[in-house]
């Protein structure tokens, strides 16, 4: 994932953006696709706050907030990268009714961004609350790397009990939220997250490039100000079909004795 353009500054913006996109496709010619770009235009420091969602700090609730329907991949792509930090295994809390309006993690997606199925130990609950429960007993072990739940809105009182859990034994809660206006929780950082038009691709100026994101602070218990960056995830497309794996391992040719079928 790559930081195109830091938003502190919104006068300066598309300037910088138009510049960050030469530079990717310079570096790209180079063979240098793939690097993490500096935010131009930004004041020093803004790198590291670019960063920010690679580092989230142990002990806290943290939640990445979507206002629509529409803004959920987005902010889903952001909570992936988010627990690429360890390889510890992720429990990962999920309701009927977000399983039913987004589905539930998928194994090749979540290995294009870089995380092993395997690691994932899913958790279905019937209701809200009791995935609020599967997520609270889950932050009272540091077997896991991470502690995602996918509940819908967290009221004060059930986000106050998951920051202490949190504390209190040292692990990481991520919540995945969607609700059309901010939520009102004890979470020690929120991030807004919505999609946000891509940029020309290299190849062909009709074709549509890299998916992108933006991604706003709006809460931080620890002082940082809000500020907003874009991202953009690149798609890195094979330029080969795989084959399903019953069709890999044939011969090319019809084995002795075999009928040869004519078609057309």
């Amino acid at each position: 994932m790559l930081p195109v353009a830091e938003n502190d500054n919104h006068d300066r913006t598309p300037a910088c953006a138009s510049k960050q996109a030469k530079l990717k496709g310079l570096l790209a010619r180079m063979g240098g696709a793939g690097v993490m770009l500096p935010a131009l235009g930004a004041e020093a420091g803004a790198r590291d706050r670019t960063q920010m969602l690679t580092s989230l700090p142990f002990g806290e609730v943290h939640e990445l907030w979507a206002e629509t329907m529409a803004d959920y991949t987005a902010a889903m792509a952001c909570l992936l990268t988010a627990v690429k930090d360890s390889d510890k295994p992720i429990l990962w809390v999920t309701s009927r009714a977000a399983m039913l309006d987004h589905g539930l993690p998928y194994g090749p997606g979540l290995r294009q961004h870089g995380i092993a199925p395997e690691r994932i130990i899913l958790v279905q609950a019937h209701k809200p609350i009791d995935a609020l429960w599967a997520v609270e007993e889950g932050l009272k072990t540091d077997a896991f790397a991470s502690v995602v739940g996918e509940c819908g809105p967290v009221d004060l009182t059930a986000s106050r009990r998951l920051t202490l859990a949190a504390q209190t034994h040292g692990s990481r809660c991520l919540l995945l939220v969607r609700s059309t206006e901010a939520p009102s929780s004890a979470a020690h950082s929120r991030f807004r997250i919505a999609p946000t038009a891509s940029h020309d691709a290299f190849f062909d100026a009709k074709a549509p490039g890299d998916a992108r994101g933006t991604v706003s602070l709006v809460k931080h218990r620890g002082g940082e100000r809000p500020f907003s960056f874009t991202m953009e995830w690149p798609s890195h497309a094979q330029d080969y079909l795989s084959m399903a794996p019953t069709l890999a391992d044939r011969p090319a040719a019809p084995r002795a004795g075999e009928p040869v079928h004519a078609t057309g």
